[in-house]
């Protein structure tokens, strides 16, 4: 075989080696039934949000270290995410797939949806890990859109930032 015949495949290999979980979503910040803060501020554990863009905590096990612990490994990597069913399995009409970039971790004590054991371990929607959308950056308006619903069962999907819509960092 000619090197040459594989140079036509070579654009698909960052397809091949992209980083794919399956993935819940939930949403949190002002005014959600946990009385979370505002998740659109630079008090995230990684230091920083965006404005515009879209942001999200991601599961302890994908951010990468725990509470306290300061900005994990996740910090700044993108994620297209793909709702694809509701909580009970039900077919999603009105949600659509949105770019994040992880500014904050979800964590895992006293979180189920939060707290897989290792990236090969599942939550009770049988995801491998959990994006909480920040409610006021508009990312979990933009996921669940007319949906109806709060939590989401889908695809995650490590991108190169240059698909996520936001600008720079904000410290």
């Amino acid at each position: 075989m000619h090197y040459s015949t594989l140079l036509p495949l070579l654009p698909l290999l960052p397809l091949a080696l992209a980083q794919t979980y399956k993935a819940s979503f939930t949403e949190y910040g002002s005014g959600d039934s946990f009385g979370s803060p505002n998740c659109n501020t630079a008090t995230a554990a990684c230091g920083f949000y965006n404005n515009p863009g879209f942001n999200a905590a991601a599961s302890q096990n994908l951010f990468g270290v725990g509470p306290g612990a300061g900005a994990g490994p996740a910090c700044g990597t993108c994620y297209r995410l793909t709702p694809q069913t509701d909580s009970s399995g039900n077919a999603l009409r009105g949600a659509k797939a949105i770019v994040v970039k992880v500014n904050n971790l979800c964590p895992a004590s006293g979180n189920p949806l939060c707290s897989q054991n290792g990236l090969g371990g599942t939550n009770q929607y049988g995801a491998n890990v959990n994006f909480d959308l920040c409610k006021d950056d508009g990312a979990a308006a933009a996921l669940f859109g007319g949906s109806g619903v709060g939590l989401a069962v889908g695809t995650a999907v490590k991108v190169d930032c240059s698909q996520w819509s936001g600008s720079g960092n904000i410290n």
